[in-house]
């Protein structure tokens, strides 16, 4: 293989590297905003348990107090049944008692249906805040987690540009330049292997006399199709025989 064709190799993949590394540091965020979705969730959830609840509890104070204000109505009209001097005031009376004896059966009806939605609720709303905690719990280990191995990444990636910044220097300054021209068609795929007369990159034959050139290695050789730099691998030697 031709020295440089071996440099450009690691810079391809230095290069290769840098840039998965990279994708990985660009996707935190969403990762970030992923791990914190289900605690969002559960948040939202408790949220709306304890927003019923509190509504729940504020008709059932306000239906206490119509209720108190009914009783006081009935104890009224009662105080009146007893002062009545004629049957057209009696009859009045007794329609406004019964009046307020069906409000005041509405009122408890509700009151009995709101304590019964509570019971329902309030243990929901137990579950909800355990639910949370435990979510914030498996979020904050895995934002930890997360704020490491962003923290690894970053000094791989910092370690690896180094790298390429030292490498590029000692690559034959024409084999580097045809690398780069290479790659802005190809970007971290400028080198490719041949295998027979088969370039595995843009998976056509070249001609027979090209292939042995690139085998030989005396110079860099380009496939005649996709224009990449190709590099042949040597086979691996047949096992020895046994003694």
């Amino acid at each position: 293989m031709h020295p440089s064709l071996d440099q450009l190799r690691r810079l391809q993949d230095l290069e290769r590297q840098a840039a998965a590394l990279r994708a990985d540091i660009d996707m935190v965020d969403q990762r970030r905003r992923d791990i914190e979705v289900p605690v969002l969730e559960a948040r939202a959830a408790l949220e709306a348990l304890t927003r019923t609840i509190d509504d729940r509890q504020a008709q059932r104070r306000t239906g206490d107090r119509d209720v108190a204000a009914i009783q006081q109505r009935l104890t009224k009209y009662r105080q009146q049944l007893m002062a009545v001097t004629n049957s057209r005031e009696y009859d009045a009376a007794q329609h406004e008692i019964a009046t307020a004896e069906a409000d005041l059966k509405a009122r408890e009806d509700q009151t009995i249906a709101l304590l019964f939605e509570l019971d329902e609720l309030t243990p929901q709303a137990e579950h909800a805040r355990q639910v949370l905690a435990s979510r914030e719990d498996a979020s904050g280990v895995a934002l930890a987690s997360l704020a490491d191995e962003t923290q690894r990444h970053k000094l791989e990636l910092a370690n690896i540009e180094g790298s390429i910044t030292a490498l590029r220097p000692t690559i034959d300054a024409g084999a580097l330049a045809l690398y780069d021209r290479v790659s802005k068609r190809y970007p971290r795929g400028a080198v490719g292997e041949l295998r027979g007369d088969l370039c595995i990159a843009c998976n056509v034959r070249i001609r027979p006399m090209l292939a042995s050139a690139v085998r030989k290695g005396e110079q860099i050789m380009q496939c005649e199709n996709c224009t990449r730099l190709l590099y042949a691998v040597k086979p691996a030697a047949p096992p020895a025989p046994p003694a």
